[in-house]
């Protein structure tokens, strides 16, 4: 199976420290817990809303929406049906597992820069047994698609350590507005972080995965288990068992939702607690219809309102 995630920013604002040392070493994330600051309080709340196919439903309008901390509903200060320009990470997988899909995963990473907007930004992570970063962020998609031509596999699966280390390179993006990109076949078997601790750092982080899993076989569900955890943990969504034929398909989809978000806005009800992890609940229009699906990121970890 071949999966795809995108780690998409929340808004907030994150300064994160995290050290990926070699196999022999130990990685240990130095986490600073800082999704929202004192002096700027104002939580910013990215919004998906998806029809059956996987498509964003557009033009909602502000009275489709209720948000909610800690059960307490609060009072939404702006609302924002944006498209904007993104700086977008790919984390290749290139460990020999992705052998026979090698091909037709580059060619499916390729198409994100057929998507690309004025002022994105694009950087390559490979993965085996340790992760690497291949190009720097920049504009020049040209150069990451050069870059990901020269991807070959060998050895081990390192995917949480990639998305770590991927995730630690964004902290340079120049756009507010920031996604990973993960092409794995979500199995991990050689990182020194576990799929906990990923999560964890994911939630503080303030990030947001979008996740596609290929597969032809019965245990789809199974291998991409960890990358649908962190999609419910983020607020993204996971597309499970896609077939090659339709890959293309899924990639546009994802492309056209991180562009297409509601952001809503609002100042804390509660101004105390801090460092206190703060529960988001929001609901939508999505709620009465089958046939939709709304997703958010679950949380964030405060840092006090003076």
């Amino acid at each position: 199976m071949i999966a795809f995630a995108l780690l998409l920013a929340g808004g907030a604002a994150a300064d994160e420290r995290v050290q990926i040392e070699s196999r022999a070493g130990r990685v240990s994330p130095q986490r600073r817990s800082a999704t929202i600051s004192a002096t700027a309080s104002l939580v910013t709340v990215p919004v998906s809303v998806l029809n059956a196919a996987g498509a964003p439903v557009r033009h909602l309008e502000r009275s489709s929406f209720r948000l909610f901390e800690d059960g307490v509903e609060q009072t939404i200060q702006s609302f924002v049906e944006e498209e904007a320009p993104v700086s977008i990470g790919i984390v290749f997988d290139a460990s020999k597992s992705m052998l026979p899909r090698l091909a037709e995963a580059k060619e499916a990473a390729a198409r994100l820069f057929e998507q690309a907007r004025p002022g994105d930004e694009y950087h390559l992570v490979e993965f085996n047994d340790a992760p690497r970063v291949l190009c720097e962020l920049t504009v020049n998609s040209t150069a990451v698609s050069s870059a990901l031509d020269r991807v070959s596999v060998r050895g081990w699966t390192a995917l949480f350590d990639g998305i770590i280390l991927s995730a630690q390179s964004m902290r340079r993006a120049k756009n507010p507005r920031r996604a990973l990109v993960v092409l794995s076949d979500g199995e991990d078997n050689f990182s020194r972080y576990g799929a906990s601790e990923v999560g964890s750092y994911l939630v503080e982080a303030g990030v947001v995965i979008y996740s596609i899993g290929i597969s032809d076989g019965l245990f789809a569900g199974y291998q991409a288990r960890h990358l649908r955890r962190f999609s419910e943990q983020t607020g993204g969504h996971c597309y499970p068992g896609v077939r090659s034929a339709k890959l293309g398909d899924a990639v546009r989809s994802i492309g056209d939702a991180i562009r297409s978000q509601y952001v809503l806005s609002y100042y804390p009800a509660n101004r105390g607690a801090e460092g206190k992890y703060r529960r988001i609940h929001v609901r939508t229009a999505a709620e009465k219809r089958r046939d939709w699906s709304a997703s958010w990121r679950a949380g964030y970890f405060s840092l006090g309102v003076q």
